[in-house]
This record gives structure tokens, sequence and C-alpha cells, in this order.
């Protein structure tokens, strides 16, 4: 039965950490990469063995056959003394064997040391009836670890994980997504792409796309609602004729604040008012979602500084939160009718660099739905928390709608960061 995310088992091989002569670095190295690189969800099991052949290789039968790991990544044991016998290991439980990546690997670890042709890891698949999986051995050292599975960019070196999310979609596993900065992952133009949320895409009229605007509805609406608004920001100046436009459609889920019915929401609203206190969890989980979108933008060619999130009401809550969540800023963030769905900067632990994107926020002086003085709040918020390019204002008679007036101001924002990033 296929996982529904990835399941990765991680395999430190050492004598001398297994026996607790020191610790381990192998298992929490590759935690920490792998958080670091992967934007979809997954989950790990860990072991910590000894160099014993009959052991490794009991080891990853288990892990294949009987925990339904989809990826199984090795560190250590791959080296020429006697018992280093990780290689011999994999071998043995492999159905079939992936030559190009050991030579990656030696190719990546060769340009650091000339001792990397000492190295004898292997890639391998193991299938059982039901199922399959991708064994990778690793060096042992850390710093070795990710060179190895990241490659050397600037030197035109891939590292090896690149194509590891292709082979998993090719073995029958769950798509695997990261973080392109991190490692790009490959995927040929024919293959299917990973599946990110039920989406409608609209596509430039002529030629290719050179921009990218994601849209999030407000609450109980969905995507068709911006269908149209490719042409009426363009109507207002904005040059984004070329802009792929992405509507994404939140699921359904219970609404506290509307005595429980199923609304289609990016978040529930815990209060009766329907503001106030919001369901963590949910944003989290729809700012995952906001950037797989916009990490799947980068991996179809569109540069970072030329993708825009940005929602109505519920859904430019979501984009302020996410500016929260990005590690790197994007072309720009906007909310319209909305505000910063958080109690308080102070209870913020981390911050990302989506902060430092330009920001836009406009909303009504009569919205009776969202109150000014959440937006207004949400401002001063958003600036003690390092929005240092923040545009917003009210408008005059303006209730919980889009207004012309607000419409020609995005589009100038969206102008100015598109003719900035030119």
């Amino acid at each position: 039965m296929k996982n529904s995310k990835a399941k990765i088992g991680l395999v430190s091989i050492s004598d001398r950490a297994s026996s607790g002569t020191y610790q381990d670095k192998g298992i929490p190295s590759l935690k920490e990469w792998l958080a670091k690189a992967l934007l979809s969800d997954y989950e790990v099991v860990e072991k910590l063995i000894p160099d014993e052949q009959q052991l490794i290789e009991a080891t990853l039968k288990e892990l294949c056959d009987q925990e339904n790991c989809d990826l199984i990544l090795t560190t250590g044991g791959t080296g020429p003394s006697r018992r280093d016998v990780t290689p011999e290991a994999t071998l043995a439980v492999a159905t079939r064997t992936l030559p190009g990546f050991g030579e990656q690997m030696r190719a990546v670890s060769l340009a650091f040391v000339p001792t990397a042709i000492l190295s004898r890891q292997v890639g391998v698949l193991r299938e059982i009836k039901d199922h399959a999986a991708l064994i990778i051995n690793l060096p042992g050292q850390p710093k070795a670890i990710a060179e190895t599975l990241e490659g050397i960019p600037s030197k035109g070196i891939h590292g090896i994980f690149a194509a590891v999310p292709y082979c998993i979609d090719l073995i029958g596993g769950p798509a695997i997504e990261t973080r392109p900065n991190v490692v790009k992952a490959f995927r040929p133009k024919s293959a299917p792409q990973p599946h990110v949320i039920d989406a409608k895409i609209i596509e430039p009229k002529e030629g290719k796309a050179d921009s990218t605007i994601i849209m999030l509805h407000g609450l109980g609406s969905d995507g068709s609602d911006f269908e149209h608004f490719r042409e009426e920001l363009a109507a207002c100046g904005a040059p984004v004729e070329q802009a792929r436009l992405i509507l994404p459609t939140a699921p359904e889920r219970e609404i506290a604040a509307n005595k429980g019915f199923l609304m289609r929401g990016w978040f529930d609203l815990l209060d009766t008012d329907g503001i106030g206190a919001s369901d963590e969890p949910a944003l989290i989980e729809s700012a995952r979602i906001a950037e797989r979108l916009i990490a799947l933008e980068e991996t179809k060619g569109i540069r970072r500084d030329r993708i825009f999130l940005g929602g109505f009401s519920q859904g430019g809550c979501v984009a302020l939160y996410t500016a929260l969540k990005l590690d790197r800023p994007i072309g720009g963030i906007f909310c319209l009718s909305g505000y910063l769905p958080i109690e308080s900067a102070d209870d913020i632990e981390h911050v990302g660099q989506g902060i430092l994107s330009p920001i836009f926020l406009a909303y009504g002086k009569e919205d009776s739905d969202v109150p000014p003085v959440y937006p207004e709040i949400s401002v001063r918020e958003l600036r003690k928390l390092g929005a240092t390019d923040l545009w917003s204002k009210g408008y005059d008679g303006a209730g919980h709608d889009l207004s012309i007036e607000e419409v020609t101001d995005l589009s100038d924002f969206l102008e100015k960061s598109l003719v900035a990033s030119q």
C-alpha cells in the first residue's frame, strides 16, 4: 500500500557509536538536513547499529519489508577497512543496482578530497511484492553528508538528492518536494508534478509565463472567485499579462465561529465574533501549502522575485502568516481585507526572511467583517517582526469587498515589484 507521505529510514552504522563510546552524529545530521531540504510531509524511522553485515542486512530488510520505508539512507561503513561492510550488506538485499548514485557521490567528494576514490557507496532498489525502497549509502561525516546530498551548485556539480524524488515516483512511492535553494529536485517536463492542492491554473493567453500570482480566496468561497483577477489588475496598469495565475481551493473544515458548519476555509475561527483566536495547526498547514506552491513555481523556472502570494479576507490572513514562515523573500505578499492572525509579535519564536518581502495590506474603513482595527494592529505587529517594505492603506467608505481604488493601488504595488525584478 502506497504511503500517504514519504517514510524515510535513517541507519547509522558504527561500532563505537552503537556501543556508546561516542555520540552518534550520523542520524542527527541526516534529520537536520531533511528538515532543511524537504517541503513535503515525511516521517523517519531511526536505527543505530554496529558494523555487522548480517545485522545491517536484517535492518535494511526490516525498514523496507515491514516498516514500508520508501527511502533508506545509511551513513558510515563504506570505506576500505575490514569492518566497513555497508556496501556488501546493501548489495546482498538489493534486487537491482543504480550505479549512478555511487558514481555521483564520488564525483562530489572528489571536489574536496582525493581520498574520495576509497569510498564504496552504492545505491540500490529493494523490491518486494507490494512495495519498493531506494537504499543509498552516504558518507559518515556530517559535512560530507550534506555535500553529497546537495552537490556543489557553484561548480555545476549536482548532488544526488536531486534525482531522489523522481526515482521514488518511478518505484510507486509518494511525492517528495524539496526547497529549491537547498536542492532542486528534477522531474522531466512530461512527468506528473507533485499534487499540492486542488487549484485552477490560468496560463498567459500567449507565450510563456514570466511571473506567478498565487491568490487565496476567502472563507466559504473557492478559487473560481478570482478567475478574472489578472485581467482586472492589467486593466488598472499592472504588467501581468504574462503572469501565471494560480487559484487554490481550500479544503472543507468545521468553522467554530459559524456553529461548526462545514465551510471551505484555510483555518478555523475559534471565536464567535469571527476574528480573534485562530487555529494555529491549520494556519501552519495552509502556510506550508503556499510555500510548496511557491517552490513548485521555482522548479518551473519562475524566479522567486517574480512570484507573488496574496489573498482576500481569510486568504489574505494566510498570505501574511506565510511571510513569517518563508525562509527567503519573494516578489511580494498582499493582503486584501484581512489581518495577521497572531495574538502578538512577542509570541513568535522565529521569523523567516520572507518578512523582508514587499508587503501590501489594504482594508475597508467600513468593513464590519474585519474591522479596521485588526489590519491597523497587523501593520504595527508586522513592523515589529521585521517588515521593512510595507505598504498599507485604509479606504474610506469601503466594506468587506474590493474597490477599484484598492485594485489600482495593488496594481501599482505589483508594477513596482515586477519592474524592480527585471
